[in-house]
């Protein structure tokens, strides 16, 4: 009795995958597929969210497939969405349906130390490595533990990881907050109020401090500009947060001024700061948990 059910149950499952467009049985083993190429990075305008892609084959034939990692760092680097491509193409084209506007339109080979870099949340081993926080689509839900295979499989050694993990730790800040109160006390020098308390509260919560590397300091999208105000005043009490969110448009415009963001771009970014420094502690009007639920996890820019 029990075998008759199994087969039926067998039968449901196959019918179920063709459905989707997959098939049944085994396949290919997991450890049989290999990058059969080089990487490609595409970024965004801000600098903050990425695309890395690379060709994948099995049993060491010629490629059959791209893979892509849709990587946002504007808090932490953590990859948004991933997914199998027929081609490096076809990869970029989804994710600059899935970036809006601001998705750059070009591919450029991706060093070994930048993918490395931007794969390390895939390749953090443990208990508990890049857990999930709830919110994911189902899309990336399915393909968790593919995309942290791939990723080892693409940053190659145990080497490429540990640089990934060591570089994360080198970026010193010091010389960007000397640089903006220089530029701030130029602009403000008959303000008596100090700034380098609250750009220091910036600087802790503008988003990963290494990777992908300096450059990424000063990108300042919308959506890194929201996270650094939400996770300022959960963090902090409400002089210390309010001081920090008040400089925010300013350290914003540096951020524009060093990175060359111009256009409308640069005006979505003040217009997102002077949101956040209007939205004070004590004046808060609104649930957090409201504003978590209306923020999807793969977001435009």
């Amino acid at each position: 009795m029990s075998g008759k059910y199994s087969r039926a149950e067998a039968g449901q499952a196959a019918r179920l995958l063709a459905d989707r467009g997959l098939a049944s049985g085994l396949g290919h083993r997991a450890d049989g597929c290999r990058a059969t190429g080089d990487p490609l990075v595409a970024r965004d305008a801000y600098g903050s969210r990425f695309l890395l892609a690379a060709p994948f084959g099995y049993d060491g034939e010629a490629s059959d497939h791209w893979y892509a990692w849709d990587i946002d760092s504007c808090w932490i680097l953590t990859v948004v969405g991933a997914g199998a491509f027929g081609t490096a193409e076809d990869a970029l084209a989804d994710w600059q349906h899935a970036v809006g506007p601001a998705a750059g339109t070009e591919l450029s080979p991706s060093s070994p130390e930048t993918t490395a870099g931007l794969l390390a949340p895939c390749l953090e081993t443990g208990p508990m490595p890049d857990m999930l926080e709830g919110s994911e689509p189902r899309d990336l839900v399915r393909e968790y533990y593919r995309l942290r295979r791939r990723a080892h499989v693409l940053a190659g050694s145990a080497a490429a990881v540990s640089a990934a993990a060591t570089s994360s730790g080198d970026d010193d800040p010091g010389p960007a907050r000397e640089a903006f109160l220089g530029w701030y006390a130029a602009r403000h020098d008959d303000v008596p109020q100090d700034p380098a308390d609250a750009v220091d509260i910036i600087l802790d919560e503008w988003g990963p401090r290494a990777y992908p590397g300096e450059c990424s300091r000063y990108a300042c999208s919308p959506h890194r500009i929201e996270m650094a105000a939400r996770l300022i005043r959960d963090a902090y009490f409400p002089d210390y947060a309010n001081a920090a969110l008040r400089l925010l448009p300013e350290w914003t415009q540096w951020c524009v001024e060093q990175s060359g963001l111009n256009g409308d771009f640069a005006a979505r970014s003040r217009a997102a700061a002077l949101t956040e420094a209007a939205a004070l502690v004590d004046e808060e009007a609104h649930d957090p948990a409201d504003e978590q639920d209306e923020a999807p996890f793969r977001r435009q820019e």
